[in-house]
This record gives structure tokens, C-alpha cells and sequence, in this order.
């Protein structure tokens, strides 16, 4: 059994030798280059920067999980550190509550980012299979050509027989 990529190579082999030959017709190549690049212009979307999306995604998480964390009394002068905790309760309500809208605020921010990364995701696997599609679809040309190339060859034969 013949693997997909044995067949490419095959095709690329007869594809060569036919295009030496001069058995295509004039302009196929950039015709075909053409149309491959347009369809590529329209599918390529840059570099894949998923990967670095979700990191971004998983460090802001981490960061509005901090806003809730206690936040160190200590103080690097001696006995001030009384100071701060005091002074911690006594502004400890107003900031704990912006402190929570804030966190409110983030979390939904958060879960947009989540939508339009999975968005993203999606986007990724439709592009793969639409360039698995058009690879399919070169392959189908490629061999049509290779067939109406015989075809003419035989046709050529037997008119050269019946002359």
C-alpha cells in the first residue's frame, strides 16, 4: 500500500518530467500558482499566537485572584508595623469594597478574553481543515492534469497511427 506522501512524490516526479517535456500548456504553472496564492492570502492569518494568548490568560487569573490576598502588615521600622494594621482597619472597608468591584470588574473581563480565545481555538481548526481541503484539491488537479496529459499522449498515438 502506497502512502500519501509516496503518491505527492510520484506526482511531483511525473509533474517535472512532463513540464521538461513541454506537455503542459503554457502559463498552467502560474495559473495554478495564481489561484494557490490568492486562496492562501485569504486563509493565512499571521503567526499562531494562541499559545502565548493563554498565557497571558492564565497570568491575568492569577493576578485577580491576589486581589483578595491579605496584604503584609510588616514595616522596616521597629514598632510601625502596629501602625499599618491599624491603619489597615481603619481603611480596610472602603478598600475592601473597591477592591471587590475591581475583582467583579476583572473576572468579566476574564471571561470575555476566554470566549474570544476559544473563538480563536475555533478559528485555528477551521483554517487547518480548509488548507487540508485546498491541499486535497491541488492533489485532485495535479492528478486531472496527469490524466488529461495521458489522454492526449493516447489521442496523439492513435491519430499518428492513423495517418
Amino acid at each position: 500500500m502506497t502512502t500519501s506522501a509516496e503518491v505527492i512524490a510520484q506526482l511531483e516526479a511525473r509533474v517535472a518530467q512532463r513540464r521538461q517535456d513541454g506537455k503542459y500548456p503554457i502559463g498552467l504553472e502560474q495559473q495554478l500558482e495564481a489561484e494557490f496564492k490568492a486562496i492562501m492570502a485569504v486563509v493565512h492569518r499571521g503567526d499562531n499566537v494562541l499559545d502565548d494568548v493563554k498565557q497571558l490568560v492564565e497570568q491575568s487569573n492569577r493576578q485577580v485572584d491576589l486581589l483578595n490576598a491579605p496584604i503584609s502588615h510588616k514595616s522596616r521600622i521597629p514598632g510601625f508595623g502596629f501602625v499599618h494594621r491599624l491603619i489597615g482597619k481603619i481603611v480596610g472597608r472602603q478598600t475592601s469594597a473597591i477592591a471587590m468591584r475591581v475583582q467583579n470588574t476583572l473576572e468579566l473581563q476574564q471571561k470575555v478574553i476566554e470566549l474570544l480565545l476559544k473563538q480563536l481555538e475555533i478559528q485555528q481548526g477551521t483554517d487547518v481543515r480548509v488548507l487540508n481541503q485546498l491541499s486535497h484539491a491541488m492533489q485532485d488537479r495535479l492528478m486531472m492534469i496527469d490524466v488529461l496529459a495521458e489522454s492526449i499522449v493516447e489521442l496523439e498515438r492513435k491519430v499518428a497511427k492513423g495517418s
